[in-house]
């Protein structure tokens, strides 16, 4: 799937089980607003006086290219989640999770809406997902007008004068990977720097960087991927001629995985390239290919793989996942992240991580930079 990025789901149940009990408790009393889901406050009341079970909803899009009602990797790293939740008692001391799923078609925000109405008349506590963009706003304005929170894990620019007091992103702050990227090229010392996006957001994302010539001696050159195919020869061909040797793309890794083969073939490859990576999942792509050809590649993750927790859970979903029907697509990092998270980030912020480990790197013979968040 597309947003790969970053898949937290249940670490917000930890974070938000005492916040979730005083929202109710301030909400049922105040005069019920008269939507299609009218229901959703009289079931709040049944949530306070059952505070040894949190009910809580999932709404995922279907597994493209599979079979009618295969499980993505996003369910299914969400029903492991509450799982392992419910089987370790230490993390929600008296209290199990239980929860409704419920599937919808990409990019329908109409069916999105009315499955969140028809989970908060059940009586949900939160909704989780859907991902993509215009489905997820259409239940994030649902979730916001009744007080319930939304917890999404895709990235979303958020504007000074927000008034979605319930939603919760879970995604990394984009001004600070941003700033970590800036503080990047200060410590590589770069004087030019090339910067490739995919869509318009990515210029939301690096706007630190963007405006960092007004600030520091850097030229900076923007380019854009083409949208309409995924043959970027032409652009990377326009960068070669120009010697454009450091570069920071923002793209998803999938995209990332291609510009990387055509880069090979073109013989961008070398030593005297530098990428920076945006995507959060750069670990996820195979550098075989690359090992031995001198190309310094750089880049961010969210899941610390030496961390012993870490690796008990990548271990647990490993066997998850072999029970589970294959889906087409890798979609492995998903759910990878959904379910191992939650546990990384009981005891700091993202932030504080950024700033903590931005420069702990790990070196491999490929020359490939991966810093744990």
């Amino acid at each position: 799937m597309k947003h790969s990025s970053l898949l937290l789901h249940l670490y917000i149940i930890w974070l938000y089980y005492s916040k979730l009990l005083q929202v109710f408790s301030f909400d049922v009393n105040k005069k019920v607003l008269k939507t299609t889901c009218n229901s959703v406050f009289e079931n709040k009341k049944n949530v306070l006086n059952a505070s040894l079970s949190i009910f809580i909803g999932g709404i995922f899009e279907c597994v493209e290219s599979g079979p009618t009602g295969a499980m993505g990797a996003e369910e299914l790293a969400f029903r492991f989640a509450v799982n392992t939740i419910n089987r370790n008692r230490t993390l929600l001391p008296n209290t199990t999770l239980t929860y409704d799923t419920q599937k919808i078609n990409l990019y329908d925000s109409f069916e999105a809406s009315k499955k969140a109405c028809d989970q908060l008349s059940l009586g949900v506590a939160a909704i989780f997902g859907p991902s993509h963009s215009s489905s997820a706003n259409a239940v994030q304005s649902i979730c916001n007008a009744l007080g319930v929170p939304h917890i999404q894990t895709r990235w979303k620019h958020q504007v000074s004068d927000n008034k979605d007091s319930f939603y919760v992103s879970l995604y990394p702050d984009f001004s600070s990977l941003s700033r970590a990227i800036l503080d990047l090229v200060q410590f590589f010392k770069w004087k030019t720097v090339t910067v490739v996006y995919d869509d318009s957001t990515g210029l939301i994302r690096l706007q630190e960087l963007i405006k960092a010539p007004s600030r520091y001696n850097l030229r900076l050159k923007i380019r854009q991927l083409p949208s309409d195919t995924k043959d970027a020869k032409p652009l990377l061909k326009e960068m070669k001629r120009g010697k454009e040797f450091h570069v920071i793309f923002d793209c998803s890794h999938e995209m990332a995985a291609g510009i990387l083969k055509q880069g090979l073939a073109m013989g961008m490859m070398t030593e005297y390239y530098h990428y920076i990576f945006t995507t959060l999942d750069l670990f996820a792509l195979d550098v075989e290919p690359y090992r031995y050809s001198g190309v310094n590649m750089t880049g961010f993750r969210i899941l610390n793989t030496e961390n012993t927790q870490v690796v008990s859970i990548i271990e647990k979903w490993s066997m998850e996942r072999l029970q589970a029907p294959p889906k087409p697509d890798s979609g492995l990092l998903d759910g990878f992240m959904t379910t191992n998270s939650y546990k990384g980030f009981l005891n700091q912020s993202i932030n504080q991580s950024i700033n903590q480990s931005m420069y702990s790197y790990i070196h491999r013979n490929c020359k490939v930079h991966v810093t744990a968040l």
